[in-house]
């Protein structure tokens, strides 16, 4: 068995979607020969916690080591659910603390890693793999390359210098995220990122061509034992005689509901018949102020919310509901790099999908399907006649549904096949 040491500052019981690739390349990293050992933080204030994160693990051949956060969050060392009820207070709090920290405001844990890692033999790890966001696990990754020798990946789930939500105040900032930029992508030993457009931006501002050949695609996926373990949990009940809809997780920037209460609205005044036989059920965090727009819109009788719920929970909502929605935001910078695991793990139950989207490779990735139905930014006109044309499939008995093979493509399991392969020449080479 080969050892990897895997440094993700998110990881359960942490919840949301962005901890889930990290979860599943651990979960089946020991059937391809590998032992991970998690390096994260202690559980402490967060916006959601999971638990059923972590019992997929437990037969599994996995090690956890944890240490506190540091830094901004040392203070926050008690586990407990953080308050979203405010959306424009969270993103005003989050641009401040882009002027103060680079990369980001998880750089206090790069201290703590290194003390605690100072006391442990590494002599036994064949490689290390660091996944960001945040981007100081990169550069804890380069300096157990650095310090030790240790062959590295680095995973790119999200862009660094394109990621929309991300204020650059000064040109001395850009500089200084593209200077560790460059750091990590020259040092590291693999580069993983979810899409081509975001390997392409990366090409683009490294003229090394040895750049090219490190540099590697590795989708975000969904994982078929998901949908088998949802089995039996139990729901509230729901109307069956109207068409249900469903979105999971959480609001945040510019991904708001505001287009879908937009077209509610437009289906309210044209065709009251077809606004009254849809229900959107809302399974996640939705911050009060768009529940309030909800209600000044006059669209809140058609929604329903359940709160945040475990992801056995969310799972199997998928399962009992007719059509998934999500809306990934504006046309705007980085807004082509973003692979939200969301689409995939609608893909894999095999239910017809509403996506709003900007041009990026999620959108190219859908448009192979003939289940999915695609929806600019903003054009909630589209948006009606999308919701209107679902309603009427429902009723004619004719919705469509996902095509087995292709969707098999985004297994996870798979995917790690994948990763593990490319591990073994990374650690092959370093031998």
């Amino acid at each position: 068995m080969n050892h990897v040491l895997v440094i993700a500052y998110y990881f359960p019981p942490m919840g949301f979607s962005g901890i889930q690739r990290t979860l599943k390349f651990v979960k089946y990293l020991p059937e391809y020969g590998w032992r991970p050992t998690v390096m994260t933080v202690t559980p402490h204030a967060y916006y959601a916690f999971d638990d059923t994160f972590m019992k997929e693990l437990e037969s599994r051949d996995v090690e956890v080591w944890r240490t506190e956060p540091g830094g901004l969050f040392s203070f926050a060392k008690e586990r407990r659910t953080v308050s979203l009820k405010n959306e424009r207070l969270r993103k005003m709090l989050n641009r401040a603390s882009q002027f103060f920290f680079i990369p980001d405001n998880k750089i206090g844990w790069r201290r703590q890693v290194r003390r605690f890692l100072a006391e442990k033999d590494l002599s036994r790890f064949d490689v290390v793999f660091a996944t960001a966001p945040p981007f100081t696990d990169h550069l804890i990754g380069l300096d157990l390359k650095q310090h030790y020798g240790l062959p590295l990946v680095v995973d790119f789930r999200d862009a660094w210098l394109e990621y929309p939500y991300h204020l650059y105040w000064t040109s001395w900032h850009r500089r200084r995220h593209e200077e560790l930029e460059r750091s990590v992508v020259n040092g590291a030993d693999a580069v993983v990122v979810t899409n081509l457009y975001l390997r392409g931006l990366l090409l683009g501002r490294n003229d090394d061509p040895a750049v090219a050949e490190r540099i590697h695609v590795i989708t975000q996926g969904f994982d078929p034992a998901d949908f088998d373990e949802s089995t039996g949990v139990e729901l509230p009940a729901i109307d069956g005689s109207v068409v249900n809809f469903l979105y999971t997780g959480i609001f945040y920037e510019d991904r708001d509901p505001l287009v879908l209460y937009r077209a509610l609205a437009m289906l309210k005044e044209r065709d009251a018949a077809v606004y009254r036989r849809m229900v959107f059920h809302m399974v996640g965090y939705v911050q009060e102020e768009y529940q309030e727009q909800a209600r000044r819109m006059g669209v809140d009788a058609r929604i329903r919310y359940h709160g945040y719920v475990d992801h056995p929970v969310a799972v199997a909502w998928m399962k009992r509901c007719d059509v998934l929605w999500f809306n990934i935001g504006a046309q705007h910078r980085g807004f082509e790099t973003v692979s939200p695991g969301k689409a995939f793990e609608y893909l894999g139950s095999g239910k017809p999908i509403v996506a709003i989207l900007p041009e990026n490779q999620i959108r190219d990735i859908l448009l192979d399907f003939d289940h999915t139905y695609i929806v600019a930014p903003n054009d909630h006109e589209h948006l009606a006649r999308v919701l209107a044309e679902l309603v009427r499939r429902h009723d004619n008995g004719a919705m469509p549904t996902g095509d087995p093979a292709g969707i098999a493509r985004y297994d996870r399991r798979r995917l790690t096949g994948d990763l593990a392969r490319l591990f073994a020449e990374i650690a092959g080479a370093g031998r």
